[in-house]
């Protein structure tokens, strides 16, 4: 009896208790908090998230809501922390009650947090969301966020377009909320950024890319953005950086510190700057500008397909109805270009239907000049072929009209645009339309801060079809404004006819530095280096004969000696004997052992001409890195050198890449400081690799040796642009060895093993 009196006391205090707690919470509005799943077809499998409801979502039923996408961050999940929380900030007391809970409450939106893990249930539990930082699976999460936001589009009441739909993230969430804004600008409206990591490898598991934000910041037109950065974050340095692009080119890109370490500081700040973002939209551009790292993607209802199976980049620019500029490269801003991938692009259905239109597709790496009609198809979109080399395409009625472009643009009093100093630039024009422009004028203003346009003004007589000319006089300007890595101008055109053209574009500057003379030249000699910031390694950086001097052919690296220890160095010029071949070579040295966060230094290797380089001395503009005295900083380090070239050519060709595709092709990136004479390829069979269990052979088949070329026969997808090919025909199905065989010009000879074995499908 005295235990049932017990049970009922008790139960009557909890009713108690649990009544009080009720009133307590019933002080403000309820948030309905749920788990749940869905199956993704693009994962092909379950994938689970965590949706915060409004309190009054079940009593109104009529109405909806924006929609804001969160992505967590390192060793977290849509639950929660795996482990101890280093930012807790769902509900309750979590994140001081600047949570999703409390936001929620008071304001009319959804919150949708996503679960990053990237492993099947039977594969090892990790604990990097996304597939990013380093890519391990096929897992593309772009792709499986906008397969979500139709799923959650269709379950639940949101105002399903573009203009109340955000993304945001914390850390390595940071990351993908700026990733996805900028590859999804025409679905997402605002984006915010929680000390967010500012570069990863990302992309297609077999050809990953080193993905930077600060290079993407023109896909963010029409986007609101914004970044949190605590003030003890070891990530700071790195937002720092982006910092100098994006502060000076993203007009409505906002950035704010707060006193706290690595965590979702200011959040509700952040999260009413997304519904204000939501209440009044940026408007869409009239002309936009895209970069993306997918061989295939779609955009503003553009659809754009390449056959590029290495890492790389798409660039669009100045797209609207009269045409855009096009490329494919290796890394951004300046990398090689692709020439030998096709590229077909399906415009937006913004044409007449079934009617022809004149294309005008120039080449401005070859001026190679092509001009077609494309008859648009029954929904009104225009499918243009071309190369991923630079190109113009120009997209004209019948009736004639110029249509005006910049071609391109030089200084020519300095060797990199130095801040502070006056600019003489010239800027050439092209008429990618089907009628000559006469009575052109050509008006820059600035669009960054610090910019003075001294004389603004230039002019041309008259610029037939296709044609490209320079401006008749140099636009003269300055950059005043010190520690900026980039400034945005403007160009107006105008023709006698009242028909007017306006296009962006960037220059680099570079702050006023000290010149150096404590530097080494790696020529093919071998050094110990250091790697990392805290590790080093020792190995032959360069190619050449190893005596430390620029010889012409030569490929260099230009250490810099920091208390005893050489350190490689991004090496800058303009000086048309380097990389006169279009070679771009630049490598990624990653700093993950030092400050644990992503970020890498990148280096290049400068490749010297024959020509016109002899006797000649050549200005660089250093940039390297050094670790701070603060966890997790880097100094970045600037200087110039002056290099005298002198001696031979000694150094024979270099290969950068080879590769073995299903059309039965071998091609291979092959540079040199001369033209090459000979690229012979030798295939041995290897018995080894192929011997695979219940495969018989009809016998090991005989070694064979073809010759790749560069000159747009043969199986060779592109005259002269440095990739080398062979289709190759008429050779049994088995594993080969390959010997490369290389001979420039003046018969610098070189024979490289390459260091894996290619399976060939029969060509018979």
């Amino acid at each position: 009896m005295k235990s049932i009196i017990f049970a009922i006391a008790i139960l009557f205090l909890l009713t108690i208790c649990f009544s009080a707690y009720s009133q307590v919470r019933g002080s403000k509005k309820q948030v309905k908090i749920i788990d749940e799943y869905h199956y993704s077809e693009s994962f092909a499998d379950n994938r689970s998230y965590r949706i915060f409801l409004p309190p009054d979502y079940e009593e109104s039923s009529s109405k909806k809501y924006p929609v804001i996408y969160f992505f967590h961050g390192w060793a977290q999940r849509y639950f929660g922390s795996v482990g101890k929380a280093y930012s807790a900030y769902d509900q309750g007391e979590d994140n001081d009650g600047d949570n999703f809970e409390k936001f929620v409450s008071e304001n009319d939106v959804i919150i949708v947090k996503i679960d990053g893990q990237n492993q099947f249930p039977s594969e090892p539990y990790g604990l990097s969301p996304y597939n990013t930082s380093v890519v391990t699976t096929f897992r593309q999460f772009p792709y499986y966020f906008k397969e979500l936001v139709q799923y959650i589009d269709s379950r639940y009441r949101t105002i399903a377009d573009r203009e109340h739909r955000a993304v945001s993230g914390l850390s390595m969430g940071g990351f993908m909320a700026l990733w996805l804004a900028a590859k999804y600008p025409d679905i997402v409206s605002a984006a915010g950024n929680f000390c967010g990591s500012t570069e990863f490898m990302a992309g297609p598991l077999e050809f990953p890319v080193r993905y930077e934000h600060a290079e993407m910041f023109d896909n963010f037109r029409g986007i609101s953005v914004r970044m949190h950065n605590g003030s003890h974050d070891r990530l700071r340095f790195y937002h720092q950086d982006m910092n100098r692009y994006w502060l000076n080119v993203i007009p409505q890109y906002e950035f704010k510190v707060y006193e706290a370490s690595h965590v979702t500081c200011g959040l509700g700040d952040m999260f009413g700057f997304i519904m204000n973002a939501f209440e009044t939209p940026l408007p869409l551009p009239k002309r936009w500008d895209y970069i993306d790292i997918y061989p295939f993607f779609e955009v503003w209802d553009y659809r754009v397909e390449t056959t590029r199976n290495n890492p790389g980049f798409t660039i669009l620019e100045n797209v609207d109805k009269n045409g855009y500029k096009i490329a494919v490269r290796n890394f951004l801003p300046d990398g090689e270009l692709m020439p030998n991938i096709k590229v077909k692009v399906a415009t937006a259905p913004i044409y007449e239907k079934n009617k022809g239109y004149q294309i005008t597709d120039i080449d401005l790496r070859t001026l190679d000049k092509k001009s077609y009609t494309a008859v648009s198809d029954s929904e009104g979109r225009l499918n243009i072929h071309t190369t991923g080399s630079l190109h113009q395409i120009g997209i004209s009625e019948e009736k004639s009209s110029p249509n005006l472009t910049i071609a391109g643009f030089s200084m020519d009093n300095q060797a990199w645009a130095e801040t502070g100093k006056t600019i003489s630039l010239s800027i050439d024009l092209l008429n990618k339309g089907t009628a000559e422009a006469r009575g052109v004028t050509a008006t820059l203003t600035g669009i960054s801060e610090g910019l003075e346009i001294m004389e603004p003004t230039a002019r041309l007589k008259r610029l037939p079809v296709s044609s490209i000319d320079k401006l008749d006089r140099k636009l003269k300007i300055r950059n005043n404004k010190k520690g900026v890595e980039i400034a945005k101008f403007k160009l107006t055109l105008k023709n006698d006819a009242g028909r007017q053209w306006e296009e962006e574009f960037e220059l680099r500057f570079k702050d006023p530095v000290e010149e150096i003379t404590d530097f080494v030249i790696a020529d093919g000699k071998e050094m110990t280096v250091v790697r990392a910031a805290v590790d080093s390694v020792t190995g032959k950086l360069g190619a050449g004969n190893g005596d430390g001097i620029a010889n012409p052919g030569e490929t260099i690296v230009i250490l810099v000696n920091v208390d005893g220890k050489y350190l490689r160095t991004n090496a800058y010029t303009q000086h048309p004997g380097i990389n006169a071949q279009g070679t771009h070579i630049r490598i990624a040295d990653s700093w993950q052992r030092y400050d644990h966060i992503g970020g890498a230094f990148k280096y290049t290797a400068p490749v010297i001409s024959s020509e016109r380089t002899a006797g000649e001395t050549i200005w660089f503009y250093l940039e390297y890195w050094i670790p701070g005295e603060i966890s997790g900083q880097h100094i970045i380090k600037k200087a110039k050198v002056r290099i005298k070239v002198a001696g031979k050519d000694t150094t024979p060709p270099q290969i950068q890449w080879l590769q073995a595709l299903t059309n039965d092709r071998i091609e291979a990136r092959i540079y040199d400081g001369l033209s090459i004479d000979k690229a012979m390829l030798s295939f041995t069979p290897n018995t080894e690799k192929s011997a695979i269990g219940h495969i018989d052979w009809e016998g090991v088949p005989k070694g064979f040796t073809v010759e790749l070329v560069d000159n747009g026969l043969n199986g060779d997808a592109v005259k002269g642009d440095g990739i080398f090919s062979r289709k190759i025909e008429n050779q049994p199905a088995y594993f080969y060895d390959l010997r490369l065989e290389l001979v420039d010009a003046v018969g610098n000879r070189q024979i490289i093993d390459w260091p894996e074995t290619v399976f060939l499908r029969s060509t018979k």
